[in-house]
Formats: C-alpha cells, sequence, structure tokens
C-alpha cells in the first residue's frame, strides 16, 4: 500500500479516501434517519462486528430533516482499534486489532519528550485561496443550519445535534482553547453549547465573563484531520496548552489555519464546515436531552450557553461526521493513553500501563509489577480518584494484556477474591454523564485487586501457573512456528 494512504491525514477527505483504498468503509445507500435507520443500522453493525471490529460507514445518501444528502454523512469513523495506527503514519496489514493499537500506544509515548511535555509546532497562517474551508461563504441573513446533514441520532433527544464539532475559543491573555461539546441545533441561527462546569470551554467562558465582556466570538469546526479532532476531544491538553499546536507536533508540520469571517479566531483551513457565531455571556436556555456516551438519555440542562450564527463556510458538499454518541468509540485513544502511562511511570516505579474501554464506560485496567498488596491497591486508589472515568479500577499482573478483553475477565475471575483484594470509595469526582450517580459529577468508585500477589499474600502459596504459560517455558519458540506454519488461516 503507498505511504501516501498511511497517516498523518492533512484532512478529512485524505483519511476517508485511506480507509476506502485499506477496505476498511462500507457504503450504505438510502438511509432515511427520520426514521432512525442509520441509528438502527449502527446498532446492528456493533452487534455484529464487536466496537473494535466494526468498519467505518460511509452514507452515500441518508435523509434528515426530510431532506435527501448526498455523500455528506459518515459513521463509526474511529471505531477499529487498526484505525489508530493508521492515522499515526504506522502500516496495519497482517497487524491484530491489539496488535496495531499497542503500536500506536507506543508511539505516542515515545513522541512525548523526557520531561512529559508534548512537543508543539505552532499553525500557519495560510491565504483564502489555500483553504478549502472557503470555498463556499454563507453570510448571516443566508445561514439555515438544516440545511446541513446534522442528525438526530436518538428519538429521545431534543432535536438534531452536532456532535463532532471542535469549539474554539480564544483571547490575547487565555490564548485558544478548543474542545468537544455536544451542540443542539436550536432553530437556522442558533445552537445550544454544552461545556460541563469545570470543562475547559466552561473555564475559558468563566474567565471572559471575569473580564467584564459581555459575549465571546466562537467557531465551531467540523470535519477536521483525525488527530486534530481527537485532540480536540480529549484532555491530552492541559488547560491553557494549545491543542493545534500539540497536533501539529504529532503531526509533524504546522496546522495550516485561516481566519474566521465575522471574527479574528483561527480555524483549521482543511476542514469540513465552520460555523461562526457569538456566545452571550449573561443569557442562557436550556438544552437536550441528549444520549450521552453511557448509552442512556442524558438530562435536560436548564440553563446552557448558546451561539448565536453569524456565518458558515465550507468545503463543496461537506461531510458532516457523526459520532453516533453511545454506540461507538467516539475517538482516537492512543493519544490518551499514551500520555497516561508516561505520567503514571513518573509517578510508580511499579505501573506499567493502562486502558480504559470507552466502549464500557467505568471501566480501568491497570497492568503493575509485582508488588505488596497494600501499595497495589494505593496505586489504584490515586489513579482512580485522578481519572474521572475510572469507576471501576481493576488492578492487573504483567503477564495480562489489558487490550484483551477475554484475558482481563479471566484474571479477575481467576485471581480476585471480592472479600479481601476490594476497596470501595465512597465519594469522589466522577463523570456528568453517569446515570448512576447520586449527585451530578460525584459518585462512588471500587479497586479490585486481581493480582496474583493478593492471593499469595494470604494462602502463603505460590499462585498455580496458567497452562498457557508452562506451554511457552517448555516450547518458547512453538507459537512463532504455529503463526508461521498457518499463517493463511491465522
Amino acid at each position: 500500500m503507498s505511504e501516501r494512504h498511511l497517516g498523518p491525514f492533512k484532512s478529512l477527505r485524505d483519511y476517508l479516501h485511506a480507509l476506502n483504498q485499506h477496505n476498511l468503509g462500507i457504503h450504505i445507500n438510502n438511509v432515511n434517519q427520520d426514521k432512525y435507520e442509520a441509528t438502527g443500522f449502527i446498532y446492528k453493525l456493533i452487534e455484529k462486528y464487536g466496537v473494535i471490529n466494526s468498519p467505518v460507514v460511509f452514507f452515500d445518501q441518508i435523509k434528515s430533516g426530510g431532506i435527501d444528502f448526498k455523500n455528506a454523512s459518515t459513521g463509526n469513523l474511529f471505531g477499529k482499534w487498526n484505525l489508530e495506527a493508521l492515522a499515526l503514519g504506522l502500516p496495519i496489514k497482517d497487524l491484530s486489532p491489539q496488535k496495531s493499537y499497542q503500536l500506536a500506544v507506543n508511539k505516542i509515548e515515545k513522541h512525548i519528550d523526557k520531561e512529559g511535555k508534548w512537543p508543539t509546532i505552532k499553525p500557519e497562517l495560510v491565504s483564502p485561496n489555500l483553504a478549502p474551508c472557503k470555498e463556499i461563504i454563507i453570510n448571516e441573513n443566508e445561514v439555515d443550519l438544516f440545511q446541513f446533514a446534522f442528525l438526530q441520532t436518538n428519538p429521545g433527544d431534543n432535536g438534531h445535534y452536532i456532535n463532532t464539532g471542535s469549539i474554539i475559543l480564544e483571547d490575547e491573555e487565555l490564548g485558544r482553547n478548543v474542545g468537544t461539546y455536544r451542540c443542539q441545533i436550536k432553530d437556522s441561527r442558533k445552537i445550544g453549547i454544552n461545556p460541563q462546569v469545570n470543562q475547559d470551554g466552561w473555564k475559558f467562558l468563566q474567565k471572559l465573563k471575569e473580564q467584564g465582556r459581555t459575549t465571546a466570538q466562537a467557531a465551531i469546526v467540523l470535519g477536521t484531520d483525525p488527530i486534530t479532532f481527537s485532540l480536540s476531544g480529549s484532555k491530552v491538553a492541559k488547560y491553557g496548552e494549545d491543542e493545534l499546536e500539540i497536533a501539529g507536533g504529532l503531526m509533524g508540520e504546522a496546522i495550516e489555519i485561516i481566519k474566521c469571517e465575522t471574527n479574528d479566531i483561527s480555524v483549521p483551513a482543511h476542514a469540513e464546515l465552520i460555523i461562526e457565531g457569538e456566545i452571550p455571556l449573561e443569557d442562557f436556555e436550556s438544552e437536550g436531552p441528549f444520549g450521552e456516551m453511557y448509552g442512556y438519555l442524558g438530562a435536560e440542562q436548564e440553563k446552557n450557553f448558546f451561539l448565536n450564527v453569524k456565518s458558515i463556510t465550507h468545503r463543496n458538499n461537506p461531510i458532516i461526521p457523526n459520532q453516533f454518541t453511545g454506540i461507538t468509540r467516539g475517538c482516537l485513544t492512543a493519544p490518551i493513553e499514551g500520555s497516561l502511562n508516561r505520567r503514571f511511570r513518573e509517578q510508580f516505579r511499579e505501573f506499567i500501563s493502562l486502558h480504559y474501554p470507552l466502549e464500557y464506560p467505568g471501566f480501568c485496567f491497570v497492568k503493575i509489577k509485582s508488588v505488596k498488596a497494600a501499595r497495589a491497591s494505593e496505586i489504584g486508589e490515586i489513579i482512580s480518584i485522578s481519572l474521572k472515568i475510572a469507576k471501576i479500577t481493576i488492578l492487573l499482573d504483567e503477564d495480562v494484556d489489558i487490550h484483551n478483553l477475554s484475558e482481563v475477565l479471566h484474571a479477575i475471575g481467576s485471581r480476585w477474591q471480592p472479600s479481601r483484594s476490594s476497596k470501595l470509595i465512597k465519594d469522589a469526582n466522577g463523570l456528568s454523564g453517569d446515570p448512576s450517580s447520586i449527585k451530578k459529577g460525584r459518585g462512588s468508585r471500587i479497586i479490585i485487586n486481581a493480582t496474583r500477589n493478593a492471593t499469595e499474600e494470604v494462602n502463603g502459596q505460590t499462585f498455580p501457573k496458567m497452562n498457557i504459560q508452562i506451554l511457552k517455558e517448555e516450547s518458547p519458540d512453538l507459537m512463532d512456528k504455529i503463526e508461521s506454519k498457518f499463517k493463511e488461516f491465522l
């Protein structure tokens, strides 16, 4: 396969072209989302293939709001684990999903410098004729958000939503913030925006209010390259750091940017669509409900920010990705895991790596070296409290592949005793979308020690060896020989 079909990709279209070349997607025609056919199809796709093996979906024609959109919508853009490696420029041929994902995480860990900092490259301003997002310019009095393929994903959602938009805020003092938040299409020129309390976007807007501002200029960017979008939708960048600079550093070249038409905010020049607008900082409206990442209907927000649209610019025939929130994996996660691995290795010499599967929100699998049970519990508690998503933190031995759910569940079932190897934390910060929370943003959590040492310390006896371990010790080259001999089947 040609190197041009490997990342990093300059645009969403380059990425989609590569997916076609690698046969990683399927094309679906005549989908009626007004009857929720696209949503139903994604559910059945995941049911058949599983989250990490389901192909990307191209909706060649999809009906939404009574309008037939052609080649304007995609789904499950980052579901397959192979895509993590592809987006980072790693070959994926003949690799298992677990192997390709691990290679992607390894690349991220090597990319971060010795001090734990992400290398950065400042964005580069280009002229309008080199910015595809300026191919079509729509003025305020001509704006109609319903003329674009923003879908209502679930019957319970309060209308059509943007769920793959990167909201960009800029200020001379505060810098730039890029974050992904759910955005409700409220009417043809108004969008509800939902940065949760204490999220970076919320902090940024509060700081602007403290400066005495009554409005904030903003841009919602849709259809960027996969790395830029994934950094927008993750917590890789700390508050005050520039996601576009980090994305440039990871891609090895500057993100090309262009100024908006109605404000001074800079946006990725190769994006599919840009919505420019103004956020009142003193006025609020209700927003939601919306089907959230846990797979349950998220509550209506009584008071939320909203954006009054001033202009839209876009590529010819813009492609609007839909995340199908709560069904598919929403972004590349190797950058998140790679950065957390570096962070916790610096903090704990016993820590090896972690994995929190977005398809099973709340779980966090932590691989550690052999340590006393008390120390293992201490490490698990600190990690659990520091990661809001880690409601169920499971400590595992070095021999367990934390990216293989079968191995994880087998280890829990065979190495964990609930009465002596569990620790409950009654109150800690949690994700606001967790439907089981007693109080929004707060909840309990559990640390499960599924390592051999937890049993050995109590029994005073060595934990039995696994059959596969004995086989590998007796015949260390066997598995490689089997893979070579029966390659056509394996």
